[in-house]
């Protein structure tokens, strides 16, 4: 049986013909998808930028043996220069972590991933130490090796770097892992570090025994009072109760300045009370935020209190904010003319693993042996409170004012062969300042009762010994004498960028306090006016 089809076959043939005209019509491209289904292509899988190893053996040029130390990684002839993060948790390599261009490591022999090009390697351990600087290693397929022989310059025996203002991912405001900051204070050779995240008590020492790092650094448990309206403060040392909501920091709501400041001398009454910023803004520097005026002595918020015993005259977001660094320089005088004789710190107030560097500001504190597994938070505490420190970027500083150190006092009725009596009594000043051949010394003040009084210009050269001075200072009434230097180059590429955070060597000392009646104390001429 023949099936007819659908449509007649003179029907088919029309439609073909139609169909076929129509597609004459069509734009190729739509031709051509009517004549096969698209071709789909596959784009190739991501790869990762080739990488090698880059190896480092880092000594004492004295002793030979392996030290911590730091690499900065700067890309020339062509290679940018490398991120190994782009944010502030750091890549874990070998006994250290890389963070955005630089390597901190823990041991002076080690190995870490870099990607392939050409780049100037700085090898440093912080300002006490001289700075190796390889030129153009090219990291391929074969990897790189870096040997490097670091001389410990400065002469820093006795006094312990303490940054006494860190931030971890115990603060809101940081992410940097504790760990990560442990590397990196041992890498720059910070000794001290002081726990101050925002309402929070916080330990490294737990993290220190952990890394097997002791024999670098020591840490003091603190705490930062962060307050809405006063400003903030660390307070240092203080116990940790890790039941209590942040580990028994201070309870700062609802309070002011008076309250929590005695919350602090009941929870530890050998406690140190730093004013974090004093100056920064009028949303956390205290000073501006109690409307103080160090001129007459006065600050019209009610609650206000002198119940502390420092002032971070340099914070590490300030460092190339000299103008508001003075400032503060000059509350500073104030406050201890008007009798309030508190310590100016420095410290880096770090919150990341980039611009503000730990330990840059770090404090100098006098201390009778300055190994960090004999010194103690009690010691620490006691120095500072003493005035028995100075606060530096890079110069180290020794100041003797009648024979005696930075914090204590002369008396000029004592019988000294470096103390003058006569019609004009004269207190013999001797300055010593040290800097590696890295840092830049340009400029040193003797500074008495909080005016210039002789300033120095210092040629450039590469000595060790920048600067040694003696000279005789008259004397009419107590004093306070102390010296400050400054830097005209930058630290970069070692500390800062030059372009974003530009840090210049800066040093100032605490005084050393010249007492004129023999009464055995400073008498500050505007105490109770």
């Amino acid at each position: 049986m023949r099936i007819r089809p659908y449509l007649p076959l003179a029907a088919v043939a029309a439609l073909a013909l139609v169909g076929g005209m129509i597609a004459e019509l069509l734009p190729r491209r739509s031709r051509d998808a009517l004549a096969a289904p698209p071709v789909v292509v596959t784009p190739p899988p991501p790869t990762l930028p080739p990488e090698a190893g880059l190896s480092w053996d880092v000594r004492d040029a004295d002793t030979s043996e392996t030290i911590p130390c730091k690499l900065t990684l700067i890309g020339v002839d062509g290679s940018p220069t490398p991120a190994f993060t782009h944010n502030d948790i750091g890549r874990d390599e070998n006994g250290g972590i890389e963070a955005y261009n630089r390597i901190f490591a823990s041991s002076g022999i080690g190995v870490a991933h870099v990607p392939h090009g050409t780049f100037d390697v700085y090898v440093s351990r912080g300002p006490e130490w001289d700075l190796f600087i390889a030129r153009k290693i090219k990291v391929g397929p074969g990897g790189a090796h870096i040997t490097a022989r670091l001389k410990h310059v400065v002469d820093s025996h006795g006094w312990a770097s303490a940054d006494l203002h860190v931030h971890s991912a115990q603060s809101t405001d940081s992410h940097v892992p504790m760990h990560d900051r442990i590397y990196e204070f041992v890498a720059d050779n910070v000794e001290v570090i002081v726990a101050t995240d925002h309402n929070v008590v916080s330990d490294y020492g737990p993290i220190i025994r952990e890394l097997g790092v002791g024999k670098y650094i020591t840490s003091i448990v603190g705490d930062e009072l962060t307050t809405n309206g006063w400003g903030h403060f660390g307070a240092f040392p203080l116990p940790q109760d890790i039941y209590k909501v942040g580990h028994g920091a201070i309870h700062i709501h609802g309070k002011n300045a008076v309250d929590f400041f005695k919350g602090v001398r009941e929870l530890n009454p050998d406690a140190i009370i730093d004013v974090h910023h004093p100056r920064i803004d009028n949303e956390i520097g205290y000073f501006n935020l109690a409307r103080f005026d160090a001129a007459t002595d006065k600050a019209t918020k009610p609650g206000w209190s002198f119940d502390f015993d420092a002032v971070e005259v340099m914070n590490g977001y300030q460092d190339s904010e000299r103008r508001s660094i003075d400032k503060v320089v000059a509350d500073w005088f104030w406050l201890i003319e008007h009798g309030h004789i508190v310590t100016a710190t420095g410290n880096s107030d770090t919150h990341h693993l980039t611009y503000n560097i730990g330990g840059y500001p770090r404090n100098y504190v006098r201390v009778l042996e300055d190994q960090p597994s004999l010194l103690t938070p009690a010691q620490i505490a006691s120095a500072i409170r003493a005035h028995r420190s100075f606060f530096s970027t890079a110069p180290f500083v020794n100041l003797h004012v009648g024979g005696v150190e930075i914090g204590q006092t002369v008396s000029l009725k004592q019988r000294r062969t470096d103390v003058q009596i006569g019609p004009a009594p004269s207190v013999r000043a001797e300055i010593e300042v040290q800097a590696a051949p890295w840092v830049s010394v340009s400029k040193v003040t003797l500074i008495v009762n909080g005016k210039d009084w002789k300033v120095w210009s210092v040629a450039d050269k590469k000595d060790a010994v920048r600067f040694h001075e003696a000279i005789d200072v008259p004397i009419s009434s107590d004093s306070f004498v102390l010296v400050r230097v400054d830097g005209d180059k930058p630290l970069s590429p070692v500390v800062g960028d030059e372009k974003r955070f530009d840090v210049r060597p800066f040093a100032l000392t605490n005084p050393v306090f010249v007492d004129s009646d023999g009464n055995g104390v400073y008498d500050a001429p505007l105490k109770g006016k």
